[in-house]
């Protein structure tokens, strides 16, 4: 939002990415290993690992099963492997049915990929409340690369992560229902989903909690709330939970208007690359709030964040070269900058291309 003086919050997006396009949300990599198999040298602990197996001690197959895919201490037989595995996992091992269903959809260390079986047994772990398989089910539910994909299976599955208290679970729904992907849109269900990874000290989480509480989506609008959810997240390097901050002491909302300390945030969140910073730090120096005059910086952060594909920086950048504010007049650099600015539906930059014909 700006304000008619030159303020913005920029409401920061987390990039979605499924498989296919949407949503941020990282895969496991193993951990079934067991340190003795390692550590000890030996026939006789081999020897004892394969007669409790054999007993049917879902522990021993499960690492005996691993063991002979891997190779480790032992001669390495893949298909042997996978059979002591699915007897742990059959036997109700969670770690052997969560891994083995990765290794059936990653298709990992010559084991062919069997999406059926991989779904089979992620779910069977994730019915025991294993929460990293609940989140693989729904990666692989949610996927468009999958063809039996089932948006409603891949929800359920995040939802259940997300209410055990999984941070990348709530912070993925709370983007889901933030911009309407898979879900309908719904501004409480995203609120209340950050607002829980934020309790856990989740920054994104944080600054989009902050964001929701200054525009009253999903909540009552709360200034308060706002700056307190920015300060958390600024404490933890979220450029623009800063910038947002030297806004509010810019206008004046709920902390005292204060230029001095609206350039200090500023500043702190520029340097940090962030190009809503920059732009509101140059005009900062352009216009002398809470700081002397100096074109020269002025001109430097607005062009770094024109340069960033900011649109009111571009739009500005180039009225200043139209103006010879800070520079020499240059009709050729106005027009270009001002043009990058039109491209993405800045509205004074229309009107000024369409007023200089």
């Amino acid at each position: 939002m700006r304000n008619l003086i030159f303020y913005r919050i920029l409401i920061s997006f987390v990039c979605l990415t499924f498989f296919s396009g949407c949503l941020s949300f990282s895969s496991t990599s193993f951990s079934w290993r067991f340190p003795f198999l390692r550590t000890v040298d030996g026939s006789e602990n081999r020897d004892a690992l394969i007669e409790k197996a054999e007993e049917g001690d879902p522990a021993s197959q499960y690492s005996y099963g691993f063991s002979l895919i891997y190779g480790e201490g032992v001669a390495k037989d893949l298909a042997a492997g996978l059979v002591w595995i699915e007897r742990a996992a059959d036997a109700g091992y969670v770690l052997a049915q969560a891994n083995l269903g990765l290794l059936y959809l990653k298709g990992e260390n010559g084991v062919p990929k069997n999406p059926d079986k991989a779904v089979e047994f992620l779910e069977m772990a994730s019915l025991v409340g294993h929460i990293q398989s609940q989140k693989e089910l729904a990666i692989h539910m949610l996927s468009k690369n999958n063809p039996l994909r089932d948006p409603e299976a891949g929800v359920f599955w995040l939802k259940k992560a997300a209410s055990k208290g999984d941070i990348n679970a709530q912070v993925t729904l709370a983007q889901m229902y933030k911009r309407g992907i898979v879900v309908a849109a719904n501004s409480e269900e995203s609120f209340r989903w950050f607002k829980e990874a934020a309790i856990q000290g989740d920054s994104v989480a944080q600054l989009e909690s902050g964001i929701a509480c200054y525009r009253g989506l999903g909540t009552s609008q709360s200034f308060e709330a706002a700056y307190n959810w920015f300060t958390k997240a600024s404490e933890q390097g979220e450029a623009a939970a800063m910038s947002n901050i030297g806004v509010m002491y810019g206008v004046g909302q709920y902390l005292e208007k204060d230029s001095k300390k609206a350039l200090k945030w500023f500043k702190k969140s520029a340097k940090l690359g962030y190009a809503d910073a920059q732009s509101n730090l140059g005009v900062a120096y352009f216009r002398g709030s809470g700081v002397k005059k100096d074109y020269d910086q002025a001109i430097k952060w607005i062009k770094l964040a024109a340069e960033q594909g900011h649109d009111v920086a571009q739009f500005r950048l180039g009225y200043m070269c139209f103006r010879g504010e800070g520079v020499e007049k240059d009709m050729k650099s106005a027009v270009i900058w001002i043009m990058k600015s039109a491209e993405q539906g800045n509205l004074k930059a229309k009107q000024w291309l369409e007023d200089h014909k």
